[in-house]
């Protein structure tokens, strides 16, 4: 009987021994299995942050480039407005060019053009020649003079409810939104 429970006690030994092997394989394996899981959790979680980190990069440089092209366009709309300042300046001194005679003449025979009984108003530096132009055309206007008025005319009816705005800076005015691409074109050509 000792010996059938030596036997037992050997087998009992040996099976324990198979189950802790096979308990140990299978935890070695769980950790394997998990340090493989950790390590391929772990990667993509570095992609994941790569790809946002590539992103957040990419956002920044577009806001920077935006804020770069608003600061330029800015730079472009104060050059523009600087231009246009300048040719209002240059415009207010025409008067004194010798060709301006000719120039008063034709924008005042443009409004007269239209309405004969209108009320022309000129710088008092430019009744002269308004003057001058009634006699030679023979039509009949009232004429006064205003201080404030830019080379060129302002004309109304009697009535005041049709004005015209004929001066060297109201045609710039006018003509500005249509120049202002050509004087970009020039300002800003590509080389």
């Amino acid at each position: 009987m000792e010996n059938l429970l030596k036997l037992l006690v050997s087998e009992a030994e040996q099976e324990k021994k198979r189950i802790l092997e096979e308990a140990e394989s299978y935890r070695l394996g769980l950790i394997k299995k998990a340090q493989g899981e950790a390590a391929s959790l772990r990667e993509q979680a570095e992609r994941e942050i790569q790809l946002k980190a590539r992103s957040e990069i990419e956002r920044a440089k577009s806001a920077l480039v935006l804020k770069e092209q608003a600061e330029i366009l800015k730079a472009k709309s104060q050059w523009l407005d600087k231009v246009f300042q300048e040719a209002r300046n240059r415009l207010s001194l025409f008067r004194n060019d010798p060709n301006y005679p000719v120039i008063l003449e034709h924008l005042l025979n443009e409004v007269l053009k239209e309405n004969e009984e209108l009320i022309l108003t000129l710088n008092p530096k430019d009744v002269v020649i308004a003057e001058r132009v009634k006699a030679k055309t023979g039509t009949d206007f009232s004429i006064f003079s205003d201080e404030a008025v830019d080379p060129g005319v302002l004309a109304s009816t009697a009535d005041g409810r049709i004005k015209i705005f004929n001066t060297l800076s109201d045609r710039l005015e006018r003509a500005w939104p249509h120049l202002v691409v050509e004087v970009a074109r020039i300002l800003w050509e590509e080389s």
